[in-house]
């Protein structure tokens, strides 16, 4: 038996980090939203071992991947005696901020949920992607949502439905445990206090005023990565010039996506950041 599933990636339209806590782990307050660019999951039955393959040469194979340790908790908490092939078909840039390894667990949780008919519930599907990373439980619902605490505390909100956007990613890779520390110097006196403004954010979304929303999304990653990181820096550059309503850094980056008006718009910008030398993705919000 074989399946293959979509797994889509994720932007932040809001990321701030509000508390360092005494373990080193951070809370956030997030407002996390699905798009149409994905990797897709094809997860076979087999007797026993999971084995794991990729399009791409640079993924993990083996047990230190995200999506092998979705399939090992699978079968350890359904008590199921199985194996499994998953082949992961990436496109969505790997080190980006974009959730693309927790997107590839959740698909193989739900995909392996399919296939053998359902053993655990959604709650039961959160709590397992839960124990593997903080993104992987809104991976599993997709949409939009408030994310709090390690960013495992969710809250459904309304979508931006078919809203076109542009993603790009260029540059050297940014180390997410890296990104927080650099978070914890530049706001050592500041870091338990909220840096931008959540609750207008929010309220615009429940509103449906995407003026509003663009106005106020933050993401206090770009405070500490854009200035290192001139490639990421020029890319949001290029996309405001191409008319963007808005651009921003997606997690901790050091991809960056732009909204625009209509697809032509954002073929443009695709094309100046080709030229750029950066790699572009046109799609949507879902």
């Amino acid at each position: 038996m074989k399946i293959t599933v979509n797994a889509p990636a994720k932007i932040n339209l809001y990321l701030d980090v509000v508390n360092r806590r005494e373990n080193g782990y951070h809370d956030i307050e997030s407002i996390m939203h699905t798009v149409s660019l994905c990797d897709l999951v094809t997860v076979e039955l087999r007797d026993k071992d999971i084995l794991l393959s990729s399009n791409f040469p640079h993924v993990p194979t083996n047990e230190k991947n995200i999506a092998y340790k979705a399939a090992a908790a699978f079968f350890d908490a359904t008590g199921i005696n199985s194996g499994a092939h998953i082949h992961i078909e990436k496109h969505i840039p790997v080190a980006s901020g974009l959730a693309g390894g927790s997107t590839d667990a959740a698909a193989t949780l739900k995909a392996l949920n399919t296939l053998f008919d359902e053993p655990l519930t959604k709650e039961q599907l959160l709590e397992l992607g839960k124990s593997l990373g903080a993104d992987v439980p809104f991976c599993i619902l997709g949409g939009c949502a408030l994310c709090e605490g390690l960013g495992e505390i969710m809250t459904p909100l309304p979508a931006l439905k078919g809203m076109t956007l542009l993603i790009t990613r260029g540059g050297e890779g940014v180390s997410t445990p890296k990104a927080y520390s650099f978070i914890d110097e530049l706001y050592r006196e500041r870091v338990n206090e909220r840096h931008g403004d959540f609750p207008a954010v929010v309220h615009a979304l429940r509103s449906g005023n995407v003026g509003a929303l663009f106005s106020r999304a933050y993401n206090i990653f770009e405070d500490v990565i854009l200035p290192t990181h001139s490639t990421a820096k020029a890319q949001k550059d290029i996309l405001l010039e191409c008319g963007a309503d808005l651009a921003m850094m997606s997690g901790s980056g050091p991809a960056v996506f732009g909204f625009f008006k209509d697809t032509s718009s954002a073929n443009n910008a695709a094309s100046a950041i080709r030229k750029f030398g950066a790699r572009a993705f046109v799609c949507e919000t879902v």
